[in-house]
């Protein structure tokens, strides 16, 4: 039996739906029954999960990483904390767990936060996104900068764990010349330990798809960040991530090193391993019930590789071929990481290239 020892539990409600988010997510109302017809999804996703696992030759392990995603998993508030308690605690065991929530501001309160920091929580993840108001406004955010700033204080003063997402890559950066390192180091006065660094990934309908800035501003943009975090004390562990030593997402890396994740909540994704095969499940939105992907060896070495390339722990073959030896000594060569004992580990500037790295890849058959 393979071991589960991590939660993702998928939040979708939201106070706004902002324009470039593509998550699923539902606008909270004054609606009760929203409350509770999500609680019952979740009761009746237990005993279709529970056979899932038994058909996989899965069983939990006491959990080291529990994640509440969304949406705005904060709007569940104390009543979350409830339920989550009753339900999931009282079948599932927490082991010096990791517990993060994502929290927007101006969706919480201290006694939601204390609510569950009665149950496990111990991490936050906090919506920051930008420190410009201007950019606020571009973003479709409906937080103010005193809210961003309120909760900041919150976290920094009360010593919690918590990390900042953070946006590049916004329309009207480069005509307006968005001062990114001053926003970073206006947010790192309050002392986050961990920092996810994500690029606007706008669809084709998205409103403000014209005024993106092009692919090298942002190119440089990732670059100048990275090497400011790295001058701050973090640590580039991963294209997108940021930690001071010892505050990596424990509950990620298991993502990243193809570790069993369970999964609840619409649109949640879990992953059970097989030896040279795996299941990834996606939950279905109006019903209990999930869609299944079957992976096969090829898939998943392919998976295994694009996302070890992804982390600072790199790439190392099983099999090093001649081949794709010179591939990765064509990639030093460049600058883009360093090829050692038969391991690959990329940089911040191998990380930007990554796409075009797995064609080269590609194009050799090494992968």
């Amino acid at each position: 039996m393979t071991q589960v020892s991590g939660l993702y539990l998928h939040v979708p409600f939201c106070k706004h739906l902002c324009n470039y988010c593509d998550f699923y997510k539902q606008k909270l109302t004054a609606e009760k029954t929203q409350f509770e017809d999500f609680h019952q999804f979740l009761i009746s996703s237990w005993d279709r999960h529970e056979f899932l696992m038994r058909e996989q030759k899965m069983d939990w392990a006491p959990l080291t990483s529990v994640y509440l995603g969304g949406g705005t998993p904060s709007l569940w508030g104390a009543l979350g904390a409830e339920f989550f308690r009753d339900f999931y605690l009282s079948k599932l065991q927490l082991d010096q767990a990791e517990f993060t929530m994502e929290i927007d501001p101006g969706t919480w309160t201290p006694e939601m936060i204390e609510a569950w920091k009665k149950i496990g929580l111990n991490r936050i993840s906090i919506g920051t996104q930008t420190l410009d108001g201007n950019f606020l406004k571009v973003m479709d955010r409906i937080h103010s900068l005193e809210e961003t700033h309120s909760l900041l204080r919150y976290c920094s003063e009360n010593n919690w764990n918590f990390s900042l997402d953070f946006l590049l890559g916004i329309p009207y950066s480069q005509e307006k010349n968005r001062d990114i390192i001053h926003e970073l180091t206006e947010l790192l006065s309050y002392s986050p330990t961990h920092i996810s660094l994500y690029i606007l990934n706008a669809r084709s309908k998205y409103p403000l798809v014209e005024s993106l800035p092009d692919d090298e501003y942002i190119r440089e943009e990732f670059l100048k960040v990275s090497e400011f975090l790295r001058s701050r004390g973090f640590h580039h562990y991963e294209v997108s991530n940021f930690a001071l030593p010892g505050f990596e997402s424990r509950h990620n890396l298991k993502y990243w090193r193809g570790e069993a994740v369970a999964a609840f909540g619409p649109t949640g994704t879990g992953f059970f391993p097989q030896g040279k095969k795996a299941l990834r499940y996606n939950w279905k939105v109006m019903s209990p019930d999930f869609q299944p992907e079957d992976l096969g060896e090829n898939e998943l070495l392919l998976e295994f590789v694009y996302l070890s390339l992804r982390t600072s722990e790199g790439w190392k073959p099983t099999h090093l071929t001649r081949g794709l030896e010179q591939v990765f000594q064509s990639w030093e060569a460049k600058n883009y990481g360093q090829f050692t004992a038969g391991k690959m580990v990329l940089n911040a500037t191998g990380f930007v290239m990554l796409d075009s790295l797995m064609d080269d890849l590609f194009r050799e058959g090494l992968a």
